[in-house]
């Protein structure tokens, strides 16, 4: 398991559309891994996402998105652009969703909880595109993916 740490979100503002949130304008996400590099994520204005997945019933436990907290909710948005893009393997997509939670102010209890969760229920999601983030992808570290490059996402 890697470790990543200073996971932060630029501004960004986004709005709700039945039961999806809808990214308003394109910012970034980063991180570093225990080496000290850099990770970029680029999330494109469009990028559609339902946050954490988490059932209602376990709402209490952990919500899947908090109007007040895009830090937190961005933690959801870069683990679901990874697992459609599968930009990052699906153990560091997990690992960046652990340690994004922690860099939040989550407990290590909760965080783990979660991503134990993902291992057992989210893992046939990976690689997959899915309806709820649109027909294209809109994350990227350098690359633009969207419309306007589809042949790329095809090879």
């Amino acid at each position: 398991m890697a470790s990543y740490y200073s996971f932060k979100a630029t501004d960004y503002t986004w709005h709700k559309d039945k039961d999806l949130y809808v990214i308003d304008n394109d910012f970034t996400i980063s991180l570093k891994d225990s080496n000290g590099n850099e990770r970029s994520y680029l999330i494109k204005s469009g990028f559609k996402t339902d946050g954490g997945s988490i059932p209602s019933v376990f709402q209490w436990f952990a919500p899947s998105w908090k109007d007040d907290d895009n830090q937190y909710n961005a933690c959801f948005i870069l683990h679901d652009g990874l697992y459609g893009s599968e930009l990052e393997d699906r153990s560091t997509a997990d690992d960046m969703l652990r340690s994004s939670l922690r860099d939040t102010g989550m407990n290590r209890f909760h965080a783990s909880t979660i991503c134990w969760a993902v291992n057992w229920f989210a893992c046939c999601h990976y690689g997959k595109k899915h309806a709820k983030h649109d027909e294209y992808l809109y994350i990227a570290n350098g690359v633009n993916y969207g419309p306007e490059t589809e042949d790329q996402i095809q090879k």
